[in-house]
């Protein structure tokens, strides 16, 4: 029995012995598996946040893309209606006054009739284009309004500095022909500006209606000339200035 007791003992340690290694390999291998599980999950990972990148710049592209008039390439009437809603809660909280500027071609239709529609389509996009280069505050919003109705939204701007940023525009464009068919065409536009600070229940329907009035009388009076409701007489300066700058 004494001379079996080494041997047994033996058999006992070099099992143990051999469940230790096959224990250390299984671990090494889990180890190797959750290294290469955590690898994978990263590369994953990864690729995930690529694609949410590209997913989220697709919306706004998609978004940017549904407030764009597709001809013009300004704000479009959605964006127009938007906008408005958001300046008028912000100058009705800070009791800044805001002006809505609406501008229209002249004889757009005699226009379409004499040179077509794809000449009446240039004019359009020339007309916001320029008006657009007029603009010097981020703040200050371009929208086509419908057909060839064009609307300003500035903000923290008054009566006068909407006139004189109207007139300019106005003036600006008379001075710039058209070009169709190798004919330099004049276009002209009339406007209407109205500016207040808004009252607890002014909405988008009566600084519409407003500038509205005044562009009906701009063209009821001649057309090519920029009217305000209610009326005042337009600066006559070099420069325009639309108000202090409103920081967003």
């Amino acid at each position: 029995m004494a001379d079996i007791l080494p041997y047994f003992l033996a058999g006992i340690v070099a099992g143990a012995a051999l469940t230790g290694i096959a224990a250390a390999i299984k671990l090494l291998r889990w180890q190797k598996t959750a290294a290469e599980l955590e690898s994978q999950l990263r590369s994953h990972s990864f690729e995930l946040q690529i694609t949410l990148d590209e997913l989220a710049e697709k919306n706004l592209q998609l978004e940017q893309q549904s407030l764009t008039d597709a001809l013009s390439g300004v704000y479009n009437r959605a964006y127009f209606d938007r906008q408005m809603r958001a300046e008028l809660k912000r100058s009705r909280r800070e009791l800044r006054t805001l002006a809505l500027v609406l501008l229209d071609i002249d004889h757009f239709k005699r226009l379409n009739d004499n040179f077509g529609h794809l000449v009446g389509d240039q004019a359009i996009t020339a007309v916001a284009q320029l008006i657009k280069q007029q603009l010097k505050r981020p703040a200050d919003k371009l929208c086509r309004y419908g057909g060839e109705e064009f609307a300003l939204i500035l903000p923290n701007t008054g009566a006068e500095g909407a006139l004189q940023l109207a007139e300019q525009i106005r003036r600006q464009l008379a001075a710039s022909p058209l070009l169709c068919n190798q004919q330099a065409v004049t276009i002209t536009l009339s406007a209407g500006c109205y500016a207040a600070v808004p009252g607890p229940d002014s909405d988008n329907d009566e600084y519409i209606g407003f500038a509205d009035k005044a562009l009906y009388r701009a063209k009821a009076a001649g057309r090519n000339q920029v009217q305000s409701y209610p009326p005042i007489t337009v600066p006559q300066r070099p420069e325009a200035v639309t108000g202090d700058v409103n920081e967003h």
